[in-house]
């Protein structure tokens, strides 16, 4: 538990850099990275440890939602923290992730469960898994990327206010967006070969609908990139197809229990 209140303590101070920020966009308020950076990869490392510390007990690995839901909000939180040192962009995106993980670490850490799996002596399912897992949380933060294209564009049209300083441009935040969700797009082509590969129950009756779900996600995504860089898509047009393929993947990681 220890570990758990210090990852929300320093979660919460690395919001607080940056709340002020948000507060203040029509000023020249400065953005304090180095601050936001060693607050953010602290409260990563103490997340860590306390997912490890729920998800590996002497019995095995305890895949409960709460479990894997930290798991997969430390994945976010750790690559967009790193994102932070080289895309100034991701400032707003990571208040949200921020407040996730918070959130993520009270629940895992306070909602008792138990649903023990053995897969640690499996190595090609737990590299399944870590690719899922990691793909996931791109496409995520891809999300949360289309959310600020879309503001922005808006913000931009409407002229009413003149755009800060602080304010990222919109190509780049579009560009970012394009390489995230590439990136991811090419984890989940991954993760569709390896679960054909490795889990040996992948188009079973009991198992089929994640199959589904991943491979109907996986078009969806294809669908986006091509508009995107073929057609120059934006606005609600990649909005609305970024939340489908979260929501499809979500079917299909959390529709039933991850393995």
């Amino acid at each position: 538990m220890l570990f758990a209140i210090l990852a929300i303590l320093t979660y919460l101070g690395a919001l607080l850099w940056i709340t002020p920020t948000l507060a203040h966009l029509e000023t020249s308020q400065k953005l304090n990275v180095k601050a936001v950076f060693l607050l953010g990869l602290t409260a990563v490392i103490f997340h860590s440890v306390n997912v490890s510390q729920l998800l590996f007990i002497g019995e095995g690995q305890n895949f409960t939602i709460m479990n894997v839901g930290s798991l997969i909000s430390l994945s976010i939180s750790g690559v967009a923290t790193l994102a932070l040192l080289r895309w100034k962009t991701i400032w707003f995106p990571l208040s949200i992730i921020y407040a996730i993980g918070m959130i993520h670490v009270t629940l895992s850490t306070f909602v008792e469960g138990s649903f023990i799996k053995q897969i640690a002596e499996n190595k090609g399912l737990m590299f399944h898994l870590a690719i899922a897992i990691f793909s996931y949380a791109l496409f995520f933060i891809a999300l949360l990327y289309a959310f600020q294209l879309k503001w922005l564009d808006s913000r931009l049209k409407s002229k009413k206010k003149a755009l800060s300083p602080v304010l990222p441009p919109l190509m780049t935040v579009n560009r970012h967006f394009f390489t995230l969700t590439l990136v991811a797009q090419l984890f989940l082509t991954l993760t569709l070969t390896s679960g054909m590969i490795y889990l040996q129950n992948f188009l079973a009756p009991e198992q089929i609908h994640k199959a589904i779900f991943s491979f109907m996600a996986w078009i969806v995504y294809s669908i986006l990139l091509l508009g995107q860089w073929k057609l120059h898509w934006r606005g609600n047009r990649v909005l609305i197809y970024s939340i489908s393929g979260m929501m499809l993947l979500t079917f299909a990681y959390f529709g039933s229990r991850i393995v």
